[in-house]
């Protein structure tokens, strides 16, 4: 993990009112519960007791994380310098404005990057050639740096095991979005990172990190990611 800062006090404030002016997505896990969603900040309050985070409330939260329990949650994003922030906060009620949490002493800014996934919509898919296979990857999440996916097609009929496996470098790969019109992204160079066998499924999912894209097709990947999510937050309100 990269150097941390924290920011606390009037920087806590003014990094909250960006996020909420914003609506920036953030990623959002209860501790001990091994529950994840997105989720993103619907406001802050001055209560008599501190300052109030309001936090919309994912699908299913309440039945996951209980009601009168004293939560223990998580939160990373993407801040405004596209670097990664963390922090965490215990306890909290849920009310008609959302989930009702106490501020955080401190945000942590890590000097590193972050890539943060987003779900993409059905019929999206990642198409590559590796020596004489063709393959098709019907994908789950992307992000700015990598995609997820489970294998749904190739043209090696009798192949036994995993296409492809960790390590292996893909070549000139094709992102397809759908939509009208859809958008199609060029990946010159991915590696496989992680390989899933789902034996109920009889599917092999992959996670590929971009290794080489071109600056135009970075650009237009970014705009695709904003897109889906402001897509996801049309949904949420």
């Amino acid at each position: 993990m990269g150097a941390a800062e924290k920011l606390e006090g009037k920087k806590l404030v003014e990094l909250f009112a960006e996020l909420i002016q914003k609506k920036v997505i953030l990623s959002m896990n209860v501790v001990g519960a091994g529950f994840d969603s997105l989720t993103c900040l619907t406001g802050m309050e001055e209560t008599a007791d501190g300052n109030v985070l309001l936090v919309d409330p994912p699908e299913d939260f309440l039945n996951i994380a209980g009601e009168n329990q004293r939560w223990h949650l998580r939160f990373n994003f993407n801040g405004p310098d596209r670097l990664e922030y963390l922090f965490s906060t215990r306890g909290g009620r849920f009310s008609r404005q959302g989930l009702r949490i106490p501020f955080p002493e401190h945000v942590e800014r890590l000097q590193r990057r972050y890539n943060f996934r987003i779900n993409t919509l059905p019929g999206t898919q990642m198409h590559f050639k590796l020596k004489k296979i063709h393959g098709v990857l019907d994908l789950i999440n992307v992000s700015l740096g990598g995609v997820y996916g489970a294998l749904i097609k190739h043209n090696f009929k009798f192949m036994r095991g995993p296409v492809l496996k960790k390590e292996q470098q893909v070549f000139d790969s094709r992102i397809v979005f759908p939509g009208n019109p859809g958008d199609t992204i060029e990946v010159k160079k991915a590696e496989v990172v992680r390989v899933e066998n789902d034996a109920q499924e009889e599917i092999h999912r992959f996670a590929l990190k971009f290794c080489t894209i071109e600056k135009e097709e970075q650009q237009r990947l970014t705009q695709v990611v904003y897109d889906l999510q402001r897509r996801y937050l049309r949904f949420r309100e």
